[in-house]
């Protein structure tokens, strides 16, 4: 590969899940809790005798005789008319038992089985039901507006109130400075209280293992799989030093421990920068934009992956020391997720870290990728960057060429203030596009390369359509039509594009929804500063809103 054009340089960027879903990302209702699926039967005797959902589709996975998952759940009765009627905030806000007598609804889809886990996983409804008719299920809950039908009450109004207090103006211009104002004028205790039955209880959950699997039943009983995302970063306050990228690590590896047990084909989120120190990150991309390159191919890193000791002529011993302590972090929290079963999808960061951040990705995707029934190493690109289509190409033509597997995240990216800022200050050009409908189009050409690749034999690659974008999401279902089952997903935020999400299981589409885990002091300032970055996810909830009030308009006006 050579030092003048080293993969590391040809390939690179990364980021957050909460940077990673963009710049259009609208604040919807939470997807979490469960309500009764009605008077006439359990969802386990509507959808199948067995009690499992795989039992009852049938060994090929085929919906039956009956026609598709949506006109068993309900054409003229919605769903959403079912279910959810009888839960009270009370029972939905803040709390994890599920609604209903006749049980979770996790136990009414099946024990052997949840809906997230059987619906859609292979890519196939069965021979009876096209790649049409679910695309048609998809556009008709979206244009109906009937997915958000699922939601308790409980949840649905909270979904109200989050969203118009993110649509607030103080909120919106400066988030991390309202949340330590309302928290010196509630006190601890109140204000925790509070962010529990509202921002807090709407976006993200607690560690404790009960907690993450009551919410993985229920995101699982809506067709939905969560993605747990630890909100640490290196960059944060207090964010430097060993002593915190040691404490880092040990949170990353009970964070695979939870995506574990939270069902079939688990995933989490990981920010290199939580585990290595960004200002060596920084130093490592900048060497590699020199002509002579760093002496990083992705086959060396994963030698020092394995144990080897770093030992670049350009970093101190100090810093080879600190490399050598941060790959060994990275290795043990992969080696951990892969024995687990659980894919790590590496966040994006900002752009001027990216060559770093690539050139260890593949380091980890050279190690780990090779053998497998996924990728268990995935790298997320992000569109509002100019430079991110010819760079996914290289990035696919090299990973296919070394006979690895490969996982794309593809997102619009979230850090535009800050890269344009950066860019101002340093008197350059801006890496990323000017407006977002030239991002949207360089998403819909990104997209457009990955399914390409994927229609090609034995693509040995696996894409997640991150975003929240309707337009975006129907793209990709248009392009799905020539490649393989079970290749490509969806992602969104908890809390955000629930409708979108909704809409896509109800197709039999794998959704994996984004959750930070961590107390209410941890993950509420993480999610401010994400706010920060993306203010236009935050004013953008209109069209979310206007589908919550239509919702609660039909359950309070059921004649109309």
């Amino acid at each position: 590969m050579g030092q003048g054009s080293s993969m590391p340089r040809s390939m690179g960027q990364g980021g957050s899940m909460g940077g990673s879903m963009g710049q259009e990302g609208s604040m919807g209702g939470s997807v979490g809790q469960e309500g009764s699926v009605g008077q006439e039967g359990s969802m386990g005797r509507r959808v199948g005798q067995e009690g499992s959902m795989p039992g009852s589709m049938g060994q090929e996975g085929s919906v039956g005789q009956e026609g598709s998952m949506g006109r068993r759940v309900g054409q003229e009765g919605s769903m959403g008319q079912s279910v959810g009627q009888e839960g009270s905030m009370g029972e939905s806000v803040g709390q994890e038992g599920s609604v209903g007598q006749e049980g979770s609804m996790g136990r009414r889809m099946g024990q052997e089985g949840s809906m997230g886990g059987s619906v859609g996983q292979e890519g196939s409804v069965g021979q009876e039901g096209s790649m049409g008719r679910r695309v048609g299920q998809v556009q008709a809950q979206l244009g109906q507006g009937r997915a958000l039908a699922v939601l308790t009450w409980g949840e649905l109004l909270r979904a109200l109130l989050v969203l118009g207090l993110c649509a607030h103006p103080r909120l919106q211009r400066d988030p991390q400075a309202f949340l330590l104002l309302s928290r010196r004028a509630l006190g601890r205790r109140l204000w925790r209280s509070l962010l529990s039955v509202s921002l807090w209880g709407h976006f993200a959950v607690g560690l404790s293992p009960t907690a993450v699997a009551a919410l993985g039943r229920r995101l699982r009983a809506r067709g939905l799989r969560p993605m747990l995302a630890l909100p640490m970063e290196g960059d944060a306050p207090h964010g430097q030093g060993e002593a915190r990228l040691q404490q880092n690590c040990g949170a990353a590896l009970r964070c695979v421990g939870l995506a574990a047990a939270a069902g079939p084909e688990p995933a989490m989120q990981l920010k290199l920068t939580a585990l290595l120190d960004p200002r060596l990150c920084e130093k490592i991309a900048l060497r590699l934009a020199e002509p002579e390159g760093a002496g990083l191919s992705p086959e060396e890193v994963a030698a020092m992956l394995d144990g080897q000791a770093p030992a670049l002529d350009w970093l101190s011993p100090d810093e080879n020391e600190a490399l050598g302590r941060g790959l060994g972090r990275l290795q043990r929290v992969v080696q951990a997720a892969v024995a687990g079963g659980v894919q790590v999808l590496v966040d994006a960061e900002l752009s001027h870290l990216n060559p770093a951040l690539t050139c260890l990705t593949c380091g980890l995707i050279w190690r780990h990728n090779r053998a497998g029934p996924r990728p268990w190493v995935w790298h997320t690109w992000q569109a509002y960057l100019r430079d991110t289509e010819s760079l996914l190409g290289a990035h696919l033509a090299q990973v296919r060429g070394a006979g690895l597997r490969c996982g794309v995240k593809l997102v619009r990216g979230a850090y535009l203030a800050q890269e344009q800022g950066r860019a101002r200050e340093r008197g350059r050009p801006a890496p990323t596009w000017d407006t977002p409908e030239q991002t949207s189009a360089s998403y819909e050409r990104c997209l457009a390369l990955v399914l390409a690749a994927l229609a090609r034999p034995d693509p040995g690659l696996a894409l997640m359509v991150a975003t929240h974008n309707e337009e975006s999401a129907m793209a990709a279902l248009r392009g799905m039509s020539r490649v393989p089952p079970g290749s490509v997903c969806f992602g969104q935020l908890r809390g955000m594009g629930d409708s979108l999400s909704l809409a896509l299981a109800s197709g039999g589409f794998r959704v994996y929804k984004s959750v930070p885990v961590g107390p209410p002091e941890v993950t509420v300032p993480y999610l401010a500063r994400r706010a920060a970055e993306n203010r236009e996810a935050l004013g953008g909830a209109r069209r979310e809103r206007e589908q919550l009030w239509a919702e609660l308009r039909r359950r309070l006006r059921p004649w109309a």
